[in-house]
């Protein structure tokens, strides 16, 4: 019997999601009014649609909006050619790369809502 490496790959880039928790990543449906390029780590709230029982998604627009944080994405989206994004909804997730739609930094209300959702900032 011959045993050998049929091959390797390295994956590369920075992910939001950290090795600390298994992570649930989603390919959220994103909202129409989402335009510019998504960036790792930028937070996510739902968007109630036509039908109450359809959410789509939408970054923050800033550090003082109000609505709840309740996924982070995962890895870079264009949303001109990607109608989902990969998003982190659940386990730990860098701090650092945490940021609102507007580049700011997440606050600490944010941090405490997105691990009421199940995303934990490490």
């Amino acid at each position: 019997m011959n045993e050998g490496h049929l091959g390797k790959f390295t994956v590369g880039g920075e992910r939001a999601a950290t090795d600390n928790h298994p992570a649930i990543i989603q390919h959220l449906p994103l909202d129409s009014s989402v335009t510019a390029a998504l960036e790792v780590g930028t937070l996510l709230k739902a968007v109630p649609q036509d039908d109450a029982t359809t959410m789509a998604y939408a970054p923050l627009t800033s550090a003082e909006d109000t609505e709840e944080p309740c996924a982070v994405v995962d890895k870079p989206c264009d949303p001109s050619t990607e109608a989902r994004a990969a998003s982190l909804v659940h386990g730990t997730v860098r701090f650092r790369v945490l940021k609102n739609g507007d580049g700011s930094a997440a606050t600490q209300a944010q941090l405490v809502t997105l691990a009421k959702h199940g995303v934990f900032a490490v």
